[in-house]
């Protein structure tokens, strides 16, 4: 007895993945919509950093400091927002540093910090303090120690951040801008570099770090 030929198999029609896109894209939105409306509360400070309001609670600048004891003039970026994970300061920030020396070698650096507590939402003249140290992966992985190790002390001038490194520089690096090795023996408080930090982006630092390469 001859069977009935079975009908051609067609393969399953694949579910659209736009339905599982969209809710992930709506997941991150919710998430970063409760993370800016938690710092709204907060730390709403951190939308005026400067003196102006600022849609995302962030604050970029850019620099440069002379040191005669660490071989010529710096550049430094800085880019920062409030510590979500520290609220109970409510003035703490932590962030990214770019470092540019004389020599033209860059560092990049983490970057913490805090401001003495604002009144209302105004920051202008208020003491801010910042510390930098090297933690990316490669110098991890290289068995590098956490230098160089910057202090940025001043205080708001807005919209600029009026401030000096508290001998950091010519502490981390030697009259030929070189980084040290040791800091053995070297003074905690020598030569004080001041630096005015004004807001701009990684443009701005580009043409600094050009500006300050001497070798």
């Amino acid at each position: 007895m001859v069977r009935p030929a079975e009908p051609p198999a067609f393969p399953t029609p694949r579910k659209p993945r736009s339905g599982g896109l969209l809710r992930l894209v709506l997941v991150f939105v919710l998430v970063g919509g409760a993370l800016l409306a938690a710092l709204a509360v907060f730390a709403p400070w951190g939308f005026f950093m400067g003196g102006r309001f600022h849609i995302m609670p962030t604050w970029q600048g850019w620099g440069r400091m002379h040191s005669n004891s660490a071989g010529g003039d710096y550049a430094i970026y800085v880019w920062f927002w409030p510590d979500s994970g520290r609220l109970r300061g409510l003035t703490y920030v932590k962030g990214n540093a770019m470092l540019c020396t004389p020599r033209g070698e860059r560092f990049n650096l983490k970057l913490g910090g805090n401001f003495e507590r604002p009144a209302g939402l105004d920051l202008n003249g208020k003491t801010a303090s910042f510390y930098m140290y090297n933690r990316t992966v490669k110098h991890i992985l290289s068995g590098g120690n956490a230098r160089p190790e910057l202090e940025l002390r001043g205080r708001w001038n807005n919209p600029d951040l009026a401030l000096d490194d508290h001998g950091s520089i010519q502490r981390n690096f030697d009259h030929d801008a070189r980084l040290r090795t040791s800091v053995t023996g070297v003074p905690y408080l020598g030569e004080v570099s001041p630096v005015t930090l004004r807001e701009g982006g990684k443009g701005d630092f580009e043409a600094a770090c050009t500006a300050v390469k001497t070798r």
